[in-house]
């Protein structure tokens, strides 16, 4: 489940963009992020290669990739545009916009990571994972932020793997810890208005996959003291922090219930939401006592509690029950039906009988 500033996402609904950006046009329906996102890359200017001291015949096979993936994820698009009465019953996603967007990413990761591990003659028969291996740090650091600013879908997981693996750690270590800290997570921090946001900030996305790569915790802290520190992000950047923060479960769970129990009193609003589906996330793994009290805590205090009660059903724990019940039950006259629904909907989930509940709506009747 990703949950992220007033939109609740199910985690069904991978981010929308896991690890690329979208390119190629469509003319089918399509969500209105991905026509806007295209319309975004697709009109802007094209740096001078030459600036970057990367091969030509690199880069020949960087753009190929990047106009194939693009064409893939086109054609992924198209064929589930075609198909809008066949999304399954059981799956969860809110819309079948975001259905659409995680099958045709998807599908789209695993055909681009299938090209990664295909020779290419530009590259004396290599395949992109065997050559990038090869290369100097300051080789891969500099495709790596050509790739992140040229290329619509943002750094090859080949780049960030070859990364991984220098052996020169605190390089390497270093330069993603710099380049999370010091590049702009908000429009509005850009320092630059010929740049585009959303490929500057491919850059740390890659970082923190590297970090994360390299089981290098040490930007917990400061990762989410920043992210708290905003109102609200795109979302894919509240999604980049989180798949960074859900790497290292062993650390992540009690920097976030710190951090959650600092806002109990003013409705764990904002990146607090998030911080609960991350919580929920690393829980769902490895429960622990410490996770459900702070998602009771979140359901106590937070001010849009649906957000707290998918955690609920999606973390499993089937002592949320009772507690669910017993709020129906306190706040026939005001609770809202969005909250109604998400709560029986939760007490099915999670293996619970509705028939002793009072539905103040009247409409919550099963039909036999």
């Amino acid at each position: 489940m990703r949950c992220h500033s007033q939109a609740v996402r199910p985690r069904s609904a991978k981010p929308l963009f896991p690890g690329s950006n979208p390119g190629g046009t469509s003319s089918k329906r399509q969500a209105p992020q991905v026509v806007f996102l295209r319309s975004l890359f697709f009109n802007r200017e094209v740096t001078d290669w030459k600036t970057y001291m990367i091969d030509q015949k690199v880069i020949d096979v960087l753009r190929r990739y990047d106009e194939i993936a693009g064409l893939i994820l086109e054609q992924k698009v198209d064929e589930f545009a075609d198909k809008m009465d066949e999304k399954p019953p059981e799956d969860d996603d809110v819309t079948y916009e975001q259905y659409l967007h995680r099958v045709a990413m998807e599908e789209t990761e695993q055909q681009s990571l299938l090209m990664e591990t295909e020779p290419q003659d530009d590259l004396g028969g290599a395949s992109m994972n065997d050559y990038f291996t090869k290369l100097s740090f300051e080789e891969l650091t500099e495709i790596l932020e050509f790739c992140a600013t040229e290329l619509d879908r943002g750094v090859p997981n080949s780049v960030v793997q070859a990364l991984v693996k220098v052996e020169d750690s605190s390089k390497v270590e270093d330069y993603a810890r710099r380049m999370v800290k010091d590049s702009a997570w908000r429009d509005e921090e850009m320092d630059d208005e010929e740049k585009l946001f959303e490929m500057e900030f491919q850059k740390v996305k890659a970082s923190l996959k590297i970090l994360s790569g390299r089981r290098d915790a040490s930007l917990l802290d400061d990762v989410l003291d920043r992210f708290m520190s905003y109102e609200r992000t795109h979302s894919f950047v509240a999604d980049s922090i989180a798949e960074y923060i859900e790497s290292f479960p062993e650390e992540a769970p009690a920097k976030l219930i710190a951090r959650l129990e600092d806002h109990k009193d003013d409705g764990m609003e904002g990146p607090c939401e998030d911080l609960v589906v991350m919580l929920t996330n690393i829980g769902k793994e490895k429960k622990s006592e410490e996770i459900y009290n702070a998602l009771r805590l979140a359901f106590r205090c937070m001010t849009n509690k649906i957000y707290a009660v998918i955690c609920f059903a999606d973390y499993g724990d089937d002592r949320c029950i009772p507690l669910l019940k017993n709020y129906i039950n306190r706040h026939q006259s005001d609770i809202s039906r969005d909250l109604f629904y998400e709560m029986m909907s939760a007490i099915q989930n999670l293996g619970g009988d509705i028939e002793d509940i009072s539905d103040p709506f009247g409409d919550f009747t099963k039909k036999g």
